[in-house]
C-alpha cells in the first residue's frame, strides 16, 4: 500500500482500495461500527477493526484474522469479526 491509500477487507474476502486520507468517522461508516480498535501490522500499517464485532454477531473475517495471527504469539485463537480497514500510520485526516 502507498501512503494516502487505504484498503477495506470485507468478511466475504473482497477488498477495495481507496485513495486519500480517511477520517475516523468515514472508517466507522465503511465497516459499519460504533467503536474501533486496532492491530499493529507493521511499523507503518495498522488494521482498524470493529471493537465489538464478535459481540454483535458479525461473521469471522478470515483474511483479517490471518493478518492478525501473523502478528500474534503462536497459538493465539482469537478471531477478527466484521469488515476491517488497513491504513498507513498517520494517514488520518
Amino acid at each position: 500500500m502507498n501512503p494516502g491509500t487505504y484498503k477495506v477487507i470485507r468478511v466475504d474476502g473482497t477488498e477495495s482500495n481507496h485513495h486519500g486520507k480517511a477520517s475516523i468517522a468515514e472508517i466507522m461508516r465503511l465497516i459499519v461500527c460504533d467503536c474501533l480498535d486496532h492491530v499493529t501490522l507493521s511499523r507503518r500499517r495498522i488494521m482498524l477493526v470493529d471493537d465489538v464485532g464478535m459481540l454483535d454477531g458479525k461473521p469471522v473475517n478470515a483474511k483479517a484474522t490471518a493478518l492478525y495471527h501473523a502478528r500474534c504469539k503462536p497459538g493465539t485463537v482469537h478471531q477478527i469479526h466484521g469488515d476491517v480497514v488497513i491504513i498507513e500510520a498517520g494517514d488520518f485526516r
